[in-house]
């Protein structure tokens, strides 16, 4: 957290190179996620929410998640890059791929 916290984010990229956990908590909750959120780092955010194991639903001991953090310190621009991320990750209707996509059909049963 403390390259996310000094904005080093070449050091962000090299930590997750080498399978550093995105959602690793320190003793007060608090993920990389979080810490980029509170300091604005907006290129940070994306890099971690580009990571797939990144949850945004941690809550830190204060029960706050990353969106709240962000609105809390006045970066709602950040917290709207995180609300459409969580909107493109949602669950895709059946029988399309995540892209939207239709998927190839599957054979049908007899009846």
């Amino acid at each position: 957290m403390l390259a996310v916290s000094h904005g080093r984010q070449e050091m962000v990229e090299a930590l997750l190179a080498c399978g550093a956990d995105v959602n690793l908590q320190d003793e007060e909750g608090s993920t990389a996620l979080m810490c980029a959120c509170e300091h604005g780092r907006v290129e940070t955010v994306k890099l971690l929410l580009a990571q797939p194991p990144c949850n945004i639903s941690i809550v830190d001991s204060d029960g706050n998640n990353a969106v709240a953090i962000a609105l809390e310190a006045g970066h709602s621009n950040i917290a709207a890059l995180m609300y459409a991320h969580l909107n493109s990750t949602k669950m895709q209707p059946p029988g399309t791929s995540p892209t939207g996509t239709k998927s190839p059909a599957s054979p049908k049963k007899p009846n």
